[in-house]
């Protein structure tokens, strides 16, 4: 039974699609780098790489272009070495559109994407006197590149600027509270 289920997956996946409008999977993982934010720093995190991961579903025309939703989380966006942040992640959901240059069925095909949406930032310290949770909207902006040989399965990466705009001053912020990263993500693209 396994067999049969993984055979008909793998059938399904190596049969080239027509060219037209298709549904889209995009699970990854990845860095982020760069980071610059406007909390109180108690584990000094930032500008460390930090892991990241999400994933995305979207709608790709015959054409060039797509739209997407995407979820993504930095478990440790402001964790570090000494232990005084208990909980200290960000969170990403953005719609964003896509651009795709060249042929849909080339072994590699460059785009651009962009999106708005919010970053979630999280933070408990160990002494409770810097925690909060704080909703911001946010920006992304990046190009990358999707690659294969599969017109239904294919490789993804990308870099993105993620901005948010700036919130409020409260205690965990030094000022008003914003993030700002960059994340270099690879993953694959399933299509249907």
């Amino acid at each position: 039974m396994v067999r049969t289920i993984v055979a008909l997956a793998a059938l399904m996946l190596a049969t080239p699609t027509a060219a037209y409008a298709q549904w889209t999977l995009k699970p990854f993982a990845g860095v982020n780098f760069g980071s610059q934010h406007g909390f109180v720093d108690l584990d000094n995190a930032a500008g460390r790489v930090q892991p990241t991961f999400g994933g995305a579903a979207g709608w790709e025309s015959s054409g060039a272009w797509g739209v997407e939703i995407e979820l993504a989380t930095s478990p440790n966006f402001f964790k570090g070495d000494s232990g005084l942040i208990e909980t200290g992640r960000v969170g990403t959901f953005f719609a964003n559109a896509n651009w795709r240059f060249g042929r849909a069925n080339s072994r590699f095909q460059p785009y651009v994407t962009g999106g708005l949406g919010i970053a979630r930032a999280t933070i408990e310290d160990a002494l409770g006197a810097f925690s909060s949770t704080s909703n911001l909207a946010a920006l992304n902006l990046g190009s990358g590149v999707i690659a294969g040989t599969s017109t239904r399965l294919r490789l993804v990466a990308d870099v993105r600027y993620v901005r948010s705009q700036y919130g409020n001053a409260r205690p965990a912020a030094l000022g008003e509270e914003y993030v700002a990263f960059w994340r270099a993500c690879g993953g694959v693209l399933l299509r249907f």
